[in-house]
């Protein structure tokens, strides 16, 4: 959610076909690069990869937790 950063995406009140991205609309809460660190960091440890055939799951349940 980039409302963190301070970034709001904003729908055309009619048809909801168009959207308008606001940045520095309101103070942000966390830096630009603490929020791209911790996007990365989410991606790292999802279960979820995306495949020529679509998007499908890992063989683990918990991918960030390693057998030691």
């Amino acid at each position: 959610m980039k409302k963190y950063i301070g970034v709001v995406r904003l729908l055309n009140a009619g048809e909801h076909q168009e959207n308008y991205v606001s940045e520095n609309n309101h103070p942000a809460i966390i830096s630009k690069e603490q929020f791209e660190a911790v996007q990365i960091e989410k991606k790292n440890r999802s279960n979820v990869v995306k495949t020529d055939d679509g998007v499908k799951r890992k063989s683990r349940k918990y991918s960030s937790k390693r057998k030691k």
